[in-house]
């Protein structure tokens, strides 16, 4: 069935087409231009909306009291729905940091998902963790913490071969031969909850590791040692030019100031945006829910748009939605709606290896999202289909 956005302002890799028409055809872009073209099927008229690429979340744990790391087959295509709802048209499904058994049970679960074939936009997923440093642990578990394991990576990406990027400390223990394992995979190998100094981080890109896991969040910064300065992991993933970066650009966890010098200093094509979602996202401000810890200890709150450690000294994950990236980037920030889509879509993208998406391009998927003025979404559209909330 062939298909038509018209009237659309569209954001393309380079720039914006307005007045813009996109035909599709089972799923896939066949045309763009300004003139309609062919035999169709189905006209959607955006009025003057913008039409970009459905974004991509490489880094997303939950919404709705939801976590991947616990979630039922069911609980997972909710929280693929919600974020779908807000423009998220692939997911990279996150666990956290947990005792192994309930690791293996969410890759079990979630290899459940895949052979049901009920994974919607879950395209694979990131473990962020248990390979952490406990000097940086942000909310993560410290007593589930472990080594990295080259050959333990090898055994499970054996097993679950759609675990599609890992996040580690390089500066543990086999942490380097750790990145150069899921090099070898085919897996994309990131250095977070690291406390990791610059060198450590030049020398870990050295061993496969790409991208940084949440700039700022759970890593070193520069320091003093014996009054002399030394640059932290922050520095060394904003220095070296081999590595992304991914920003949770909520407005919260980074003040603006910073959004805007690291995106002047990495660029556009360096920058990756997530949301970092939590169980917390799609929850009413006040919401208390527990971590994946202790229920006794661990209570979260949420406040101020983004949720919070009990005792109020730091975040405990972000609450964001990938939409709302989008507007902190571009109002507030101050970025350009091209750059910023880039950073949503495009380069998400290319980190993970996706060529038929990341893009409004001829032969890429039909995955877009509408969005008004004001940067809110109108519709959505998930392989060529429109989404019905």
């Amino acid at each position: 069935m062939r298909k038509a956005i018209i009237n659309a302002n569209i954001v393309m890799p380079d720039g914006l087409l307005p007045n813009g028409v996109c035909c599709f055809d089972n799923g896939m872009i066949d045309y763009i231009g300004n003139a309609m073209n062919g035999n169709l099927d189905e006209i959607i008229d955006a009025n003057g909306a913008y039409l970009l690429p459905g974004f991509i979340d490489i880094h997303c744990h939950g919404a709705l009291g939801l976590d991947f790391t616990t979630a039922t087959n069911e609980e997972m295509q909710n929280i693929a729905t919600f974020h779908l709802s807000h423009g998220t048209t692939t997911l990279v499904a996150t666990t956290m940091t947990a005792a192994w058994p309930d690791l293996y049970q969410a890759l079990d679960n979630m290899a459940a998902l895949f052979q049901s074939g009920s994974q919607l936009t879950i395209h694979g997923v990131h473990m962020e963790g248990p390979w952490f440093n406990p000097a940086q642990c942000g909310a993560q578990d410290t007593s589930a913490m472990d080594t990295p394991d080259p050959e333990k990576l090898r055994i499970l990406h054996e097993k679950f071969p759609f675990i599609e990027r890992v996040s580690a400390a390089p500066e543990l223990p086999n942490g380097y031969s750790f990145g150069d394992m899921g090099k070898s995979l085919g897996i994309v190998v990131s250095a977070g909850h690291t406390d990791a100094e610059f060198d450590h981080i030049v020398t870990a890109a050295d061993h496969g590791y790409t991208l940084m896991t949440h700039l700022y969040s759970g890593m070193k910064l520069t320091e003093r040692k014996n009054m002399y300065r030394v640059a932290g992991a922050v520095e060394g993933g904003l220095y070296d030019d081999r590595l992304y970066v991914e920003l949770i650009a909520d407005g919260k966890h980074l003040p603006v100031s910073l959004l805007k010098m690291v995106h002047k200093f990495k660029g556009t094509d360096k920058v990756c945006l997530i949301t970092d979602a939590t169980r917390g996202a799609g929850l009413p401000e006040g919401t208390k829910f527990y971590s994946l810890k202790d229920p006794t200890q661990m209570e979260y709150y949420i406040e101020d748009g983004v949720s919070k450690l009990p005792d109020g000294t730091g975040f405990a994950g972000s609450i964001a939605t990938t939409d709302r990236l989008l507007r902190v980037m571009h109002r507030d920030a101050g970025i350009d709606l091209v750059s910023v889509s880039r950073m949503m879509s495009g380069v998400p993208a290319k980190i993970m290896g996706y060529t038929d998406r990341g893009s409004i391009e001829i032969g890429k998927r039909a995955d877009f999202v509408l969005m008004n003025q004001d940067l809110d979404v109108i519709t959505v559209i998930f392989g060529g289909k429109k989404y019905e909330s």
